[in-house]
């Protein structure tokens, strides 16, 4: 038999699929069967795309130029520039100003200024909040990464904090708690595993968590710890850092303070529980200065925080005592198929109704989705429901007299997520939706300057009523 031929084999293999590809790339390849369509077979559409935006520069991050206080162009301007907050108040930074005054309060008094920011898989792993929580910090001062939940999916993937666990059972907005058992603020629940051992001195623990400080600038260090539970009895306790402590107390939510003379590296907490209880987190945090806690939850639209019982949402705003409420939504909810959002502004609605009911007095900032892509005609598009969707945003933030800022605008508006893809360096992924570690430093930084802004001008006006 005469193998001489199949040297060549191979290369014919490659260039067959070659051409292959090459043709499934230049056909309409979309298929509509019974109502249901198909995605386009592009397998060259990452590079047909590269191609397309090759030296677009990324939009730069600028920051509006300041006007001087009383200015009436002030609200003009801020109405111009898209990519400002703005305040649906009845004037600029009213529903912002209790913030602001806190944040004086932190400066003058030494006290704390903590910010709840509820997102999606945007903010997963700490991503935007803790670069703004960095800003913020350095400004205010304040060390620690704030609240952290007991389990987490993205425990591997965030940098802010160590986190490990094991011996839990863990339930959330999707898959709801059992009966006598409530969703932490969250949107989990965390329940040890039955312990009936007395002897805590053997370290055999059936449920137990872990965070370690990091290299970091003010997270490498812990100074203090509150651990978040629900009901619980006598029969309950858990051991922190070798210190033993009863898991007691009547109210929706419940805290322990672990508080130490000097620094400690790591927080381990091992729980001996004979009966069952919900266990919400715990803050890591110092006696002063500014938090941001992350409240991400992959696949939230928003709509089912209101899933978390309002007793749970004041009783933990009891403990930690928030001056600033950031709601981060709508990835979730763009979709090339819909044209009308009104049935997402009547059930967001509602939402913010309840938060505002469960923090009573406390601002509320609603930021809307960025911008994302799908691919079209051999290119990637901005979605053309985004726009729509985030009108709607700005109309449920008028509607409710809460502050609002336009991510979207933010990044650039129309393709801007392209850019950021297809960027020297990448600031998004390439699912030309999510923001990689780069893009998500980005605009953390943003919201801070543009909250600095706002900040700005409120102490503007402050100082011109004394005078």
């Amino acid at each position: 038999m005469n193998n001489k031929n199949k040297h060549y084999q191979p290369a014919v293999m490659v260039i067959s699929v070659l051409l292959a590809v090459i043709g499934f790339s230049q056909m309409n390849t979309q298929i509509k069967v019974l109502g249901f369509e198909t995605k386009p077979i592009a397998p060259l559409a990452d590079v047909l795309a590269s191609a397309e935006v090759k030296n677009v520069p990324l939009p730069e991050v600028m920051v509006t130029p300041k006007v001087k206080a009383g200015d009436s162009s002030a609200m003009y301007m801020r109405d111009v520039d898209s990519s400002n907050i703005v305040d649906y108040e009845t004037d600029t930074t009213v529903q912002l100003a209790k913030f602001f005054k806190a944040l004086n309060e932190a400066k003058a008094r030494k006290r704390k200024v903590r910010i709840a920011y509820f997102g999606d898989s945007m903010i997963e792993g700490d991503l935007i909040t803790q670069d703004a929580r960095d800003c913020f910090q350095d400004k205010f001062g304040g060390n620690g990464v704030g609240f952290v939940p007991i389990t987490s999916i993205v425990s591997f993937f965030r940098t802010s904090v160590g986190h490990y666990f094991e011996g839990w059972s863990t339930y959330n907005l999707n898959d709801a708690p059992p009966k006598n058992h409530v969703l932490g603020i969250s949107g989990y629940d965390y329940i040890p595993a039955i312990n009936n051992s007395d002897d805590s001195t053997n370290n055999k623990s059936n449920a137990w968590v872990k965070y370690n400080a990091v290299r970091s600038k003010h997270g490498d260090k812990f100074y203090s710890a509150k651990l978040l539970y629900g009901k619980s009895d006598d029969d309950n306790y858990v051991m922190i850092n070798g210190k033993k402590y009863k898991m007691t107390g009547t109210d929706a939510v419940n805290q322990i303070t672990v508080d130490s003379h000097t620094p400690y590296q790591s927080i381990n907490a091992q729980f001996f529980c004979k009966k069952p209880v919900d266990v919400f987190g715990f803050s890591i945090e110092s006696d002063s200065g500014a938090f941001v806690d992350n409240y991400s939850f992959r696949g939230n639209s928003g709509m089912p925080l209101t899933k978390v019982p309002s007793n749970v949402y004041a009783g933990t705003n009891n403990c930690l005592k928030y001056d600033l409420i950031i709601l981060h939504y709508g990835l979730n909810v763009v979709s090339p198929k819909v044209t009308d959002y009104s049935w997402y502004a009547g059930g967001m609605g509602s939402t913010i109704k309840y938060i505002q009911a469960c923090f009573p007095g406390v601002p509320i900032l609603l930021i809307s989705v960025g911008d994302k892509s799908d691919f079209q005609n051999g290119a990637y598009h901005t979605d053309a429901s985004v726009p729509l969707l985030v009108k709607t945003q700005k109309q449920l933030a008028e509607n409710n007299k809460v502050a609002f800022w336009s991510l979207y605008d933010a990044m650039g508006g129309n393709c801007s997520m392209v850019q950021w893809v297809q960027g020297n360096p990448p600031l998004a992924n390439r699912d030309y939706t999510h923001f990689n570690f780069r893009g998500a430093n980005r605009i953390g930084k943003l919201l801070y300057t543009k909250l600095m802004s706002e900040y700005s001008d409120y102490n503007k006006k402050q100082a011109q009523k004394l005078e």
